[in-house]
C-alpha cells in the first residue's frame, strides 16, 4: 500500500474528533509560521520606545541576579525616560512582566549564542536590543494569532476561524504595533488571549468537578497575574472576567482569586527584598488620570485620523452593528457581557487620561489591549450572521471583509513604511494633541501624500 493510500485509510478510520483536532493543529501551524514570516519580513521602523531596556534587564537578571541597570547611565547623566532612579541605582521603569517572560529567549539568543544587549563599557547596545525585540515580538505575535484562531474555533468552523484570525493578523495593531517591538501590550495580549481560551474551554466541559475547577483556576489565576504584571491596564479585562465568573462559575472564581493572591504575595515579598517597596520601581503615576475634557478625548480616541480606533479598525463598529442586527440569531453569547465590561471601562479610563494621544507610536496603540475581546465578539457576530436565513448575510460578510481590507492597508503602512513612523516628528514639533487631529495629515498617509522631516515640517508631494 502506497503512502497516499495509507493516508486515505487513516483519515477514513479516524474518529471525527481526532480528525478535527488534526485539522485544527495543521491550520494553527500554518497560521503561526505564515504570520511569523510576514512579521519578520516587515520593513517598518523598529518601535523601540517604552520597551527599550526591557531585554537588557532580562540579561542583567540572568547574569547578575538582579535587574539594576545603573551601568547603562553614567553618574550625572540625565536618565532615559524608560529608566527610573531608586536611591543610588536605576531600573527599567515599565512593568517587568515582559522582562521575565522573555528570559528563555534572551538565554538562547544572548548567553547561548554569545550576543549581548550591553557594550563592553556597560552602555546599552541599542542595535542588539532592537534586533532581539523584533525576533521575540514576531514569535509572540504569531502565537497570538494562533490563540485567536483557537478562540474562534469555539464558535466557528476551521475555515471561518482561520479567516477571522488572518483578518486580525494583518488588519489590526498586531501587525503595526505588537510585532514591531516588545511593547508591554505584546505579552499582555498573548496572556489575555490564553485566559479567554481557558474560560471557553471550561464553559464547554461536559463533566466538571472540584478537581477540574482547581486545575483550571490555578492556570487562569496564574495567567491573569502575569497579564497584570506585564501591563497593569489589563485590570479591566480581569474585571470583566471576574464578573463573568461571579455570575456563572463561583468555585472557579475562588480558585482563580486564591491563585492570583498567592502570586501577588510572592511579588510583594520579592519586591520588598530587592527594592524595599511593595512593588518594583515604576514610571507610572496616578496623577496622569485627570478626568478633564472626557467627551472630547473619547471622540478623538474613536475618530482621530492618526489614533482613532474606528479609523484604523472599522470592523469594530461593523461587528457592533452585526451583533445588534442579528441579535435574534446569537447563540452561546454569554461572553459578550465581560467583553462589554472590559471594552467600556478600558475606553473610559483613557478618555480620562492626559496622555490619551498615545505618544510616539502608530495608530490606536492603547486599544491593542482589547484585541482578544474584539476577536471574540467578531466570532460571535459571524456565527450569528451565518446562522441567519436570507441574502442579507452576504452583504454583512462583504461589509466585514471590506473593513478588514481597509485595516490591512492602514496597519500594513505602520508595519512596513518607515515614513509612517516619522510622522511622530510632527507630533513632537506641534504637540501631540494638535497632530492627532490633523485630518490633512493622517499618519497612515505619511510617505504617500506627504512626508515629515526631522524638524516636524510637512512637505506635500
Amino acid at each position: 500500500m502506497n503512502l497516499l493510500a495509507r493516508i486515505r485509510v487513516n483519515i477514513a478510520t479516524a474518529s471525527p474528533r481526532r480528525t478535527r483536532l488534526a485539522l485544527d493543529a495543521f491550520i494553527a501551524c500554518l497560521l503561526f509560521w505564515g504570520t511569523h514570516a510576514a512579521y519578520r519580513a516587515s520593513t517598518g521602523h523598529t518601535q523601540n520606545a517604552d520597551s527599550m531596556y526591557s531585554l537588557a534587564a532580562s540579561e542583567q537578571l540572568l547574569t547578575h541576579g538582579n535587574v539594576e541597570l545603573t551601568r547603562c547611565a553614567k553618574p550625572g547623566d540625565s536618565l532615559p525616560y524608560q529608566l527610573t532612579p531608586r536611591g543610588d541605582a536605576c531600573y527599567y521603569g515599565y512593568p517587568l512582566g515582559s522582562t521575565i517572560l522573555s528570559l528563555p529567549f534572551v538565554q538562547n539568543m544572548c548567553l547561548n549564542r554569545g550576543l549581548s544587549t550591553f557594550h563592553a563599557d556597560g552602555r546599552l547596545n541599542e542595535g542588539m536590543e532592537s534586533l532581539l525585540q523584533l525576533k521575540i515580538a514576531a514569535d509572540v505575535s504569531a502565537a497570538i494569532i494562533v490563540l485567536f484562531f483557537v478562540l474562534c474555533r469555539f464558535y466557528c468552523s476551521p475555515a471561518v476561524s482561520a479567516a477571522i484570525a488572518l483578518g486580525f493578523a494583518f488588519g489590526s495593531p498586531v501587525w503595526s504595533t505588537l510585532s514591531r517591538s516588545l511593547w508591554s501590550h505584546t505579552w499582555m495580549v498573548a496572556l489575555l488571549s490564553l485566559a479567554l481560551v481557558l474560560i471557553e474551554w471550561r464553559r464547554r466541559m461536559e463533566n466538571t468537578s472540584r478537581r477540574t475547577d482547581i486545575a483550571c483556576g490555578l492556570a487562569l489565576g496564574t495567567v491573569l497575574f502575569w497579564m497584570l504584571f506585564t501591563r497593569a491596564h489589563g485590570v479591566f479585562s480581569a474585571l470583566g472576567i471576574g464578573v463573568y465568573l461571579l455570575l456563572h462559575h463561583r468555585r472557579l472564581l475562588m480558585v482563580t482569586v486564591g491563585t492570583g493572591t498567592l502570586w501577588v504575595a510572592a511579588l510583594v515579598g520579592i519586591s520588598l527584598h530587592e527594592f524595599g517597596t511593595l512593588t518594583p520601581p515604576s514610571v507610572y503615576s496616578a496623577s496622569n488620570i485627570d478626568g478633564r475634557d472626557v467627551l472630547n478625548r473619547f471622540a478623538w480616541l474613536m475618530v482621530s485620523p492618526s489614533r482613532g480606533l474606528l479609523i484604523y479598525c472599522p470592523y469594530v463598529a461593523a461587528v457592533g452593528v452585526l451583533l445588534v442586527a442579528y441579535r435574534k440569531h446569537l447563540a452561546d453569547a454569554g461572553m459578550l457581557l465581560p467583553a462589554g465590561i472590559a471594552i467600556a471601562t478600558h475606553t473610559a479610563l483613557f478618555s480620562c487620561y492626559d496622555g490619551w494621544h498615545m505618544g510616539s507610536s502608530y495608530g490606536p496603540r492603547y486599544f491593542a489591549d482589547l484585541l482578544p475581546w474584539f476577536t471574540l465578539a467578531t466570532a460571535i457576530a459571524v456565527r450569528a450572521v451565518l446562522a441567519s436565513p436570507g441574502r442579507t448575510r452576504i452583504a454583512a460578510l462583504v461589509l466585514l471583509a471590506i473593513c478588514f481590507a481597509w485595516g490591512g492597508f492602514v496597519h500594513g503602512r505602520g508595519a512596513n513604511a518607515v515614513k509612517a513612523w516619522y510622522w511622530n516628528w510632527r507630533a513632537i514639533a506641534v504637540g501631540q494633541e494638535t497632530a492627532v487631529k490633523e485630518w490633512n495629515h493622517p499618519q497612515f498617509l505619511a510617505g504617500l501624500t506627504y512626508v515629515v522631516i526631522p524638524d516636524g515640517t510637512v512637505i506635500e508631494k
